[in-house]
């Protein structure tokens, strides 16, 4: 089968973009093709499997969200018809659908999102009907059957029916251990490690250096690594100068994917979101769940608090423990209670082994129920964009 990405990732390497790698790994192996429309790659493109097809559009992307641009650019990228189009997030399933009805050939759509409370910010931002998030998301609940939107996190579904009385399903996301570099677990008595972006949504990484000194205050021995990189690095380093941490918080750069569990070989706690730290939960580093956006330092707590193959909370569960308190609840932990956090996480991890997701996704994919496919909708992005440039334009009324 062919099977065709389309996701507009910001260039870097996040959860989308090691969601994407991971999948196309599995279904090449299983003998399918691949093929990926981004707009932007070059910061993770050496992670695909070379028989991934990569089209990356650049400035060209935005030329997707227009049915007869989008119907040129097919043509002149020789794409071809695929069986199922993958979309990644709630814009890019407005192209997946607009690809179905160019292709003609009743593919399979199945849209993801996996970003936190997207429900939320749609119904709180009030999109007049010509702007394009409401286009998209509109497209999203009246085109897409429920069966044919895959969700990362409970509390995604939760939000989705509670504000709009819509539902979609639970896919645990897949994780390849395979995929690292082997090591051996060394954990040093109060090394804390970070993996991830340093941008937005990640706003644990400003709260965490307050996190250190408060411990150190308290007169624990604890140091805090940091991989990754992005535009919050500046003013991290100027806190940290601040408080005067340079000795014990160390900013590491990026890591190469494959050396993940290296850097994880002697941590004895692990602070993140997403995939990383459930990547970490598979390599049995007890761990602290960082909450998006959160600048108060709040945590639902370790992984297994969550909905089993889900990466998010359920109904709506507000974090109500400190990142502190959990981090120094693990330091004090024995040796004996220890080892039974570094299994209980282990253990919530099991039903994201890749084999296993993977042929839920493909089971998913063959009960999905086809989308709905609006042509006039499509057509209507050509006046919107009339709209949008005439709202846009000095002395408007």
């Amino acid at each position: 089968m062919h099977y065709l990405f389309i996701y507009s990732s910001p260039g870097i390497l996040g959860g989308i973009e090691t969601l994407i790698v991971r999948m196309s790994r599995w279904l090449l192996r299983e003998g399918n093709a691949v093929t990926l429309i981004a707009n932007k790659v070059e910061d993770w493109k050496h992670l695909l499997p070379g028989q991934v097809r990569v089209v990356a559009l650049g400035e060209r992307y935005a030329q997707l969200y227009y049915y007869f641009h989008a119907g040129k650019l097919l043509r002149e990228c020789k794409i071809a018809a695929p069986d199922v189009i993958k979309s990644f997030d709630i814009q890019s399933s407005w192209i997946a659908c607009q690809m179905a009805a160019l292709f003609g050939n009743g593919c399979k759509v199945v849209s993801g999102d996996y970003n936190p409370f997207v429900f939320r910010d749609y119904s709180e931002a009030q999109w007049a009907a010509w702007e394009r998030p409401s286009l998209w998301f509109r497209n999203f609940i009246d085109c897409i059957p429920s069966s044919a939107r895959l969700f990362c996190s409970q509390d995604q579904l939760d939000e989705l029916h509670h504000l709009y009385r819509q539902t979609g399903i639970l896919w645990p996301l897949p994780m390849d251990s395979n995929e690292f570099l082997p090591t051996v677990r060394h954990p040093k008595p109060g090394k804390i490690v970070s993996v991830g972006r340093l941008s937005p949504m990640k706003e644990y990484n400003f709260y965490m250096i307050d996190v250190i000194k408060e411990l150190i205050d308290k007169g624990r021995a604890v140091t805090w690594s940091v991989y990754g990189k992005g535009e919050f690095e500046e003013p991290m380093r100027e806190r940290i100068r601040q408080h005067k941490l340079e000795k014990v918080i160390t900013l590491e750069g990026e890591v190469p994917y494959n050396r993940f569990w290296q850097v994880l070989a002697d941590a004895s706690v692990f602070v993140g979101m997403g995939t990383a730290i459930f990547e970490a939960a598979l390599f049995k580093v007890p761990n602290v769940t960082a909450v998006p956006f959160d600048l108060k330092g709040l945590t639902w707590g370790p992984v297994h608090q969550f909905p089993k193959g889900s990466l998010g909370p359920a109904d709506f569960a507000p974090p109500c423990l400190k990142v502190v308190d959990e981090i120094e609840r693990i330091l004090c932990l024995s040796p004996s209670e220890y080892r039974a956090e570094a299994e209980a996480v282990y253990r919530h991890v099991q039903g994201h082994e890749i084999n296993a997701s993977m042929q839920r996704f493909l089971d998913l994919v063959q009960n999905a129920e086809p989308v709905t496919l609006k042509i006039g909708r499509y057509l209507s992005n050509y006046p919107c964009w009339l709209l949008r440039k005439a709202w846009k334009m000095p002395g408007k009324i």
